[in-house]
């Protein structure tokens, strides 16, 4: 197995890549720039460009951000391709139903992240499993304590992630139930959410609590 600074000094030009963002987001990125100190990607559904150090991270933003590669396996060529052609797609950005993702699309984005992280780059566990407690905690937070689909005041996809490592350190710790209930109870008015939500927060907690469990 090549070292982790062989694998990020051999990324080229249409390699397609796997990255985590400072708040746990997973990247899959598709490389159209390299040379011999750095390399640039785009994100293939969003079409956000990165350049990266040959370190395989980028520069750090003034909000705390930054995405740092910890995978370059080689995906199998039929999913090279559905991963390319997903790419134009989201280039183009035609109207509907040309916009319409097709099934293979899905299953691509459904199970990149999977494949990718069953073959890292060394080194990178720590940070995939910092990503995936950020992931879970804020799934817990959208689809139990403050829905997306909620008809009052719906909140935004990036709603929480400021707040994640807070409370991810405060399962750590570990806090009891009432301890992160609270946490949430707390962030309820900070944020300004309705009181169905703070209602939530026991029973968010307990998930909470539950989830902190698969992390030992």
């Amino acid at each position: 197995m090549p070292s982790r600074t062989q694998a990020l000094n051999a990324i080229k030009v249409g390699d397609v890549i796997f990255g985590l963002g400072a708040g746990g987001q997973e990247k899959l990125l598709l490389v159209y720039r390299a040379d011999s100190s750095s390399f640039s990607a785009r994100h293939v559904t969003t079409q956000i460009a990165y350049r990266f150090a040959r370190d395989g991270r980028t520069r750090t933003y003034a909000d705390g951000g930054y995405v740092e590669i910890v995978s370059t396996a080689r995906l199998p060529a039929d999913q090279y391709d559905v991963t390319l052609g997903l790419d134009r797609k989201s280039a183009a950005r035609p109207d509907y139903p040309d916009s319409i993702l097709s099934k293979a699309e899905i299953t691509l984005l459904l199970t990149h992240p999977k494949f990718f992280k069953a073959q890292l780059l060394p080194g990178a566990e720590a940070i995939v499993r910092a990503a995936d407690k950020l992931n879970g905690v804020n799934a817990i937070l959208h689809r139990e304590w403050d829905p997306i689909d909620a008809r009052d005041n719906p909140p935004g996809l990036r709603e929480y992630r400021d707040d994640l490592p807070a409370l991810v350190a405060l399962l750590e710790q570990p806090a009891s139930l009432d301890g992160v209930a609270a946490f949430l109870s707390d962030m309820a008015v900070r944020k300004g959410r309705t009181r169905a939500v703070a209602d939530r927060s026991q029973a968010a907690a307990a998930s909470l609590v539950q989830l902190r469990e698969s992390w030992v």
